[in-house]
């Protein structure tokens, strides 16, 4: 165990510009993941119907993973730091507002509005990934994706603490939070860019030309993947509320899976490091199906181990995803990570959209009771992967050993 840990890396110089943009990253979800807290709310202020509540959710999510690729040209343009800072603040000042929208259509553009600023923040938080030089993949992309995802599970805790004072207009107290961080990577924008860790590029990946098929199913099982996990924070408070408990124990309840999903995200890179990429990946994506319908239909003591595996699990995924991606698309790690994180998460929307729908037709319990699909076919699309890999490792590869 003690072997194990000593896997976690301690802070060094060089490894200052991972653990900054696992700082911005936090702060970014932070001011962009309350919105399922305010849906009650805002159901009764607006009468939203579930569908719309999904379409809020397809805005902010299509517009985040359609405009991400166009977008990754502006850290080379203007620098990494002063495209993390804008973005930050950019998206923080906007959901601050949200509580102010009159209607349905001026929320979902503010939303839309919003997410550009997630949109062009992620490629950028890549560029600072890769300026490490000490630490190991799996290690640093698992730091740079548990700042996003801590950011996550405490923003609904965040709003929570104004909610029964300000109401809808909590959702303002994000913008001090924006403009702070904002203001230190502004700073940082002024000091020299570290060199690029070539090593980051070329010490771990498999030696092949690349692996097309491989990478087209990460895609599809992320895209899977993002369906599940959206429309489950999208609609987790309000189911909780159509069984009996409140609003403030379905926003504990958000906060207990976001934090599963943190710190899944910290512990996928490191078990990936030392036990492969791909087992990691597998075994995860075995577990969320199981370990969702045990939440849909357990006790609530085991309701909230379940909904904890189930977070802990997809928070491991983001990690691993990103890490097999790049396996199968050695020559451009760019755009392998671009794809995944962008394209793999434009289902999300749609998905949590059609969730609202069928909730809207049948019951919002029929319609979680489906997403129990979603997982299934990502832990297919990985299996699959595998497989194609195996079959061509005689063909590509000279050290077997480097397949993960």
């Amino acid at each position: 165990m003690t072997k194990f840990w000593t896997r976690v890396p301690a802070l060094s110089f060089g490894q200052l510009p991972i653990y900054l943009a696992s700082l911005s990253h936090f702060t970014l979800e932070l001011c962009h993941s309350f919105m399922p807290v305010l849906y009650p709310l805002l159901t009764v202020k607006m009468g939203l119907s579930f569908t719309q509540i999904g379409i809020l959710a397809l805005a902010n999510n299509l517009v985040t993973s359609t405009f991400q690729p166009f977008l990754g040209f502006l850290p080379e343009r203007f620098g990494a730091e002063r495209v993390v800072a804008l973005s930050i603040l950019w998206l923080g000042g906007l959901m601050g507002l949200v509580g102010f929208a009159p209607n349905f259509w001026t929320l979902t553009l503010l939303v839309a509005l919003a997410s550009l600023g997630s949109a062009a923040y992620h490629p950028a938080g890549v560029v600072n990934i890769t300026r490490q030089r000490t630490m190991q993949r799996g290690t640093a992309v698992s730091i740079f994706s548990v700042g996003g995802s801590l950011g996550a599970a405490l923003s609904p805790a965040w709003i929570l603490l104004w909610l029964g004072s300000l109401g809808t207009y909590s959702a303002l107290m994000v913008i001090p939070v924006a403009i702070l961080v904002s203001a230190l990577f502004y700073q940082q924008a002024r000091r020299p860019a570290p060199q690029t860790n070539p090593r980051h590029h070329t010490q771990h990946a498999p030696v092949h030309k690349g692996y097309l098929l491989g990478l087209i199913l990460i895609i599809l099982g992320t895209m899977a993947r993002s369906w599940f996990q959206v429309a489950l924070v999208t609609y987790l408070p309000a189911w909780v509320q159509s069984n009996g408990g409140s609003l403030e124990q379905g926003g504990q309840l958000l906060s207990v899976f976001l934090f599963a999903t943190g710190a899944g995200s910290l512990l996928g890179g490191i078990v990936a490091d030392r036990v492969g990429v791909w087992p990691v990946a597998m075994i995860t994506n075995l577990l969320i199906a199981p370990a969702y319908w045990l939440w849909l239909d357990g006790t609530p003591g085991l309701q909230i181990i379940a909904l904890g595996v189930v977070g802990v699990a997809l928070g491991t995924n983001y990690a691993t995803v990103i890490l097999l991606a790049h396996d199968a698309w050695p020559q451009g790690i760019a755009l392998a990570s671009g794809l995944v994180m962008g394209l793999g998460w434009v289902p999300a929307g749609l998905g949590a959209s059609f969730t609202g729908y069928l909730a809207d037709q049948r019951s919002l319990s029929a319609a979680m009771t489906v997403l129990v699909i979603p997982p299934m076919v990502a832990a297919l699309c990985v299996l699959l992967y595998w497989v194609g890999l195996k079959l061509r490792r005689s063909t590509y590869l000279d050290k077997p050993n480097q397949i993960h």
